[in-house]
C-alpha cells in the first residue's frame, strides 16, 4: 500500500444522473456518450499513477460490476448529497491507513497525473489542497487527515462552492494550498472547447 490515495468520484452512466446540466440541450444518448468518454479518459490518465493507489467512489451502490472493469479499488457511496459522498469516501481511505488523500471528478479534460502529484506534495505543508474550477467550484480536494467541516453548509454545483469551502477551512483554522485552475465540463460550449463534441 502506498501512503497516497486518489479517489475518483463517478456515477453509473444513466440519463437521469449524469451531466444533468446538459439535459434538454443535447440528446440523452449523446450526453451519456460524453460522460463515458470523460470517465474513460480520466481513468486512462489517473488509473495508475506511480506511488498512488487509485479508488473509484461510485453511485449507486449497485453499480460495482460496471466499475470493476477499471481494475482499481472500489468504494460504494450511499445516497446523500455530494458533500456527504465525498466525506464518506475520504473516511474510507483514511480508515484503511492512508496518510494523504485527494478526490477528483471525471469531468476535467485537462486533469493530469502531474496535477495529482503536485496536490499530494502540497499536502506536506498544508491541511487541505483545492484545485479551483473556472466556474467557481473545485475539481480537486485533498487532505492529510479527515476534515469534515469543509463539506458542511457548502452550496454544491454553484459559483460559490470554492469560496464557501475556503471560508469553512479558515473558520476552523485549516491551512490551504491551491493547484492550477482548470475548466470542467458543464456546458455544450465547454465540451466543444475540449474537443469532445463536434
Amino acid at each position: 500500500m502506498y501512503g497516497n490515495a486518489l479517489i475518483i468520484i463517478a456515477k453509473y452512466p444513466e440519463k437521469e444522473s449524469v451531466k444533468t446540466r446538459l439535459k434538454g440541450l443535447m440528446p440523452d444518448d449523446k450526453r451519456l456518450e460524453l460522460y463515458v468518454t470523460l470517465l474513460n479518459q480520466t481513468m486512462q490518465k489517473l488509473g495508475a499513477i506511480p506511488g498512488v493507489d487509485t479508488f473509484i467512489a461510485f453511485a449507486p451502490e449497485t453499480a460495482g460490476e460496471y466499475f470493476s472493469r477499471f481494475n482499481v479499488r472500489l468504494i460504494p457511496l450511499q445516497e446523500g448529497d455530494l458533500g456527504a459522498g465525498m466525506f464518506h469516501a475520504f473516511r474510507e481511505v483514511f480508515n484503511a491507513g492512508y496518510k494523504k488523500a485527494a478526490l477528483v471528478g471525471v469531468d476535467i479534460p485537462d486533469i493530469s497525473s502531474l496535477i495529482i502529484l503536485d496536490a499530494f506534495d502540497a499536502l506536506s505543508g498544508s491541511d487541505l489542497v483545492y484545485g479551483p474550477a473556472k466556474d467557481g467550484g473545485y475539481y480537486l480536494v485533498g487532505m492529510g487527515k479527515l476534515i469534515g467541516e469543509v463539506f458542511r453548509d457548502v452550496p454544491w454545483s454553484s459559483e460559490k462552492t470554492l469560496e464557501k469551502s475556503l471560508h469553512q477551512a479558515g473558520r476552523y483554522g485549516y491551512s490551504v494550498s491551491l493547484t492550477e485552475t482548470l475548466n470542467d465540463i458543464d456546458t455544450i460550449d465547454d465540451a466543444k472547447k475540449a474537443g469532445l463534441l463536434k
